[in-house]
């Protein structure tokens, strides 16, 4: 990245912002409820076969809105082909309503891949703090490309960052977040430690969004979840960014297209007014949805943005840069995926049935990390049994001995159990109740963990739920192992395992990495391996109790 030249200042963003209306603050739900259709929907059933009549209702619904937006970004997006693999810049943008004048800002920005071929879906977050060149304006952080020209330089500044071809836009207000989640029945998600934050007695200088959420699994609703994946105060701008990713693949499994559909004039009036995008006519429409469809089997691939922190600025290197691209396209380079959709092209021309449209051919699923059985203090792990024996102790005590309850006994040597702390309302071990998708309640246990380290801390835990064998977290495990007589299910983000999960009848209990994917493979499976449990002693009945006192 160059700096400004001397002598020069950039130019300050237009009172009014790039002309660009913002979203009309009424009925927030559904704006991200469309945000949701091009992200979280993919998994979910199909509704391709939807009439062309009616998705053409939607199309002229929103033309006037988004035929603007359309023409100011036409030549900087790439043409899309039909069935083929597609890049959507979406964009959550924070405008605030008390503040007319104000252009807005780009809370959160992020790339989607759908790529059916592959069996991808790749998403990477840009952080908001990147230094980055912004076309006309010269250096600068990446979020301000928003306030300097809106959508279109968001654009701009991406294409130059990444030289990734883009397909579509989305651009939603995401104060319709917490809407859009009650909307879509709320969001189970495996929350790493406890976010807490009250402006009581706080000077109003000093005050920030206030926050309250417990750690553990738990299903997520509303303005608890908004705070959650907005929380950046004690947090990294690139931690923030794997928070959001991680909330948003677990989301992607409580939406349904088909449902979508039964619902039309909310969904038109949705198109109509609560986002924008460049998609303006119902063919357009009927090819994305196409793509989701084809989509909705496909692995999850979430591209941690390479950045480092600084005082300022969030930096990146070319070659780090390069790789993240090169991951997020599924191996491919830019130069490899362009002569790729040109081949697509040319067959399509020429007549040629493409194969791939009826039956997707995967061409490289992300690498499975090498799993083989770790020698005993090769894994970088410490014994820790004491520790663990305690704070098993604890759980087993404040679950009244319902269920057993694992502990690790042997962690990274820079992580401990995280301690309670009154003043913050921190609780570990933390015990409590979830329910499941039928309402049934089941008794659930959270150990937190925090391995200290040189760029801050990464907190990891032990979760533990009594009689709900299947909760959605638990679907589709990249592989399952048996390792001295237990079977191990193992979830695999790109090469890193990001958890690690087992059974006992029907009580379940994982082990999690930290946001970030900070721990190794082989600690992952080592602290699962060494995991020992304390069974509740059975309670004697009374008159057996009786007849032994006899």
């Amino acid at each position: 990245m160059t700096e400004p030249i001397p002598g020069w200042t950039p130019k300050r963003p237009p009172p009014s912002g790039d002309g660009e209306p913002a979203p009309k603050p009424r009925r927030f739900w559904w704006r991200f409820l469309l945000a949701a259709v091009l992200i979280v929907a993919v998994s979910a059933a199909t509704t391709a076969t939807a009439s062309l009549l009616y998705l053409d209702s939607i199309a002229n619904a929103i033309r006037p809105e988004n035929d603007k937006l359309q023409k100011k970004l036409n030549k900087f997006l790439a043409d899309a082909d039909a069935g083929g693999a597609q890049t959507f810049l979406v964009i959550g943008s924070d405008k605030r309503a008390n503040e007319q004048a104000d252009p807005g800002r780009s809370d959160t920005t992020m790339l989607v891949r759908l790529d059916p071929d592959q069996g991808l879906i790749s998403m990477m977050s840009i952080p908001r703090d990147l230094k980055v060149e912004i076309p006309g304006y010269g250096t600068g952080k990446f979020n301000e490309a928003y306030s300097y020209g809106g959508t279109k330089l968001t654009l701009r500044t991406v294409k130059s960052l990444t030289g990734l071809p883009i397909n579509h836009v989305v651009n939603v207000d995401f104060l319709g977040f917490a809407q859009g989640v009650y909307a879509i029945g709320c969001v189970y998600t495996d929350v790493d430690r406890r976010y807490y934050h009250s402006n009581e007695g706080v000077p109003p200088s000093e005050q920030y969004a206030e926050i309250n959420v417990q750690p553990g699994y738990q299903l997520m609703c509303g303005k608890k979840a908004l705070a959650y994946v907005r929380y950046r105060h004690t947090d990294t701008d690139i931690v923030r960014s794997a928070r959001q990713q991680e909330f948003l693949s677990a989301a992607r499994s409580r939406v349904s297209l088909q449902d979508l559909v039964f619902d039309q004039d909310e969904l038109v009036e949705a198109f109509t007014n609560y986002t924008t995008s460049d998609i303006s006519d119902g063919k357009t429409l009927l090819e994305v949805l196409k793509l989701l469809a084809a989509s909705r089997n496909s692995t999850i691939n979430e591209v941690h943005f390479p950045a480092e922190l600084g005082p300022s600025y969030v930096y990146t290197t070319e070659s780090a840069l390069k790789a993240a691209v090169r991951e997020f396209l599924g191996g491919e380079t830019v130069q490899e995926a362009k002569a790729a959709q040109h081949r697509r092209r040319r067959e399509l021309a020429a007549g040629r049935k493409h194969r791939r449209q009826h039956k997707p051919k995967r061409k490289s699923k992300p690498k499975k990390p090498k799993l083989e059985a770790v020698k005993a203090g090769s894994d970088g792990l410490v014994p820790a049994r004491e520790a663990g024996e305690a704070e098993a102790k604890l759980a087993s005590r404040r679950s009244r001995g319902f269920f057993p309850v694992y502990y690790p006994t042997r962690l990274p040597e820079a992580a401990h159990f995280v301690e309670s702390d009154p003043y913050e309302k921190v609780v570990d071990p933390y015990v409590y109740n979830i329910k499941d998708e039928d309402g049934n309640r089941h008794l659930a246990y959270r150990m937190v963990l925090v391995a200290e380290m040189a760029d801050g801390d990464h907190y990891f835990g032990v979760q533990g739920i009594r009689g709900w064998s299947n909760p959605p977290i638990l679907e589709d495990p990249s592989l399952t192992k048996t390792i001295n007589g237990r079977d191990y299910d193992i979830y695999v983000d790109g090469e890193n395992v990001k958890m690690v999960a087992w059974r006992r009848g029907e009580n379940v209990y994982w082990i999690s990495n930290d946001l970030l994917r900070t721990l190794s493979n082989d600690q992952m499976i080592g602290m699962a391996r060494s995991a020992e449990v304390i069974v509740p002693k059975q309670k004697k009945k009374r008159h057996e109790a009786g007849r032994s006192r006899g």
